[in-house]
């Protein structure tokens, strides 16, 4: 994965140049430069300076200004925060509880990015970026599966059937029990067999969810964890058991986010698939 800060350079050139300092200078020089103002003494004779040699001055200083922009921690710390509000993105995600979930692995991933620069050595900053580079897998993986559970939370179809389900269910045995012809009976009992599986599948479905919430909750409190964990790491520890460790824990959570991603992706599909096979063949009344 690239370093974040150089994916980020971008919208550090991109703040710097749009900064106030900078658009000041650039009004000026327009201001200039467009009324034709004079340079004092150098525009007059003998010299007779056009006015567009305000910019052998100007440029000079508003360049010094966009660097100094670009080389500033702070700036530098900003541009990283936009970069990952903008990949990950919290207006998506309508549930208050899950939006904040994600703000706070946000919060992680920025703080550990600056626990970083702790380390002076290059060689050593290198290789905590690489685990900062795996936090930020990690948070993706959150985000992501804020998302998955933020849709399922308010997909009105899923929560319908719920309810509706079982009443059918209900009704379509009541019925079957009253049937007398035997053509219509199997039809019935057919019917009843594809809603039970479409229920089961349903409950299975609610069920990964459960479980997902709940691994929600957890992998933000090893992220927690992995950032004071972090904090607590030396130059002594770079090479050491200490962060082998701290990397083999990031690994294992992102790739158990991972498994539980893909868990939900097959029985969510499937519900869904379930779903509309249900609504295409059959209603309450359509064995009779």
């Amino acid at each position: 994965m690239d370093d974040l800060r150089q994916r980020t350079r971008g919208k550090l050139i991109q703040n710097a140049i749009f900064s106030l300092p900078s658009a000041l200078i650039i009004a000026v020089a327009i201001i200039l430069v467009g009324l034709g103002v004079q340079i004092p003494i150098l525009g007059y004779p003998p010299f007779n300076l056009s006015p567009v040699w305000w910019l052998a001055g100007l440029v000079p200083l508003w360049l010094g200004v966009v660097g100094a922009n670009v080389a500033s921690r702070q700036a530098g710390e900003q541009a990283v925060s936009q970069a990952l509000r903008e990949e990950f993105d919290l207006g998506r995600i309508r549930n208050p509880s899950l939006r904040m979930n994600v703000k706070q692995a946000i919060a992680y991933r920025e703080r550990i990015d600056k626990a970083v620069e702790r380390f002076t050595d290059s060689a050593m900053q290198h290789r905590m970026q690489d685990v900062a580079n795996q936090v930020e897998a990690w948070v993706r993986n959150i985000y992501v599966l804020a998302s998955r559970l933020d849709a399922f939370q308010n997909d009105e179809i899923i929560k319908k059937d719920l309810n509706d389900v079982p009443e059918s269910i209900k009704r379509l045995k009541q019925r079957a029990l009253q049937e007398r012809d035997e053509t219509i009976r199997r039809e019935l009992d057919e019917t009843i067999s594809r809603r039970q599986a479409q229920y089961n599948n349903l409950l299975k479905l609610e069920t990964a969810m459960d479980r997902a919430d709940l691994q929600l909750e957890n992998t933000l409190t090893a992220l927690g964890t992995v950032y004071s964990q972090m904090l607590l790491l030396d130059a002594r520890d770079v090479d050491s058991s200490k962060a082998q460790r701290l990397r083999e824990s990031i690994t294992e959570q992102v790739n158990s986010l991972h498994d539980v991603l893909a868990s939900m992706e097959e029985v969510y599909d499937g519900s869904h698939d379930q779903v509309g096979r249900s609504r295409a063949n059959m209603s309450d009344g359509g064995a009779g």
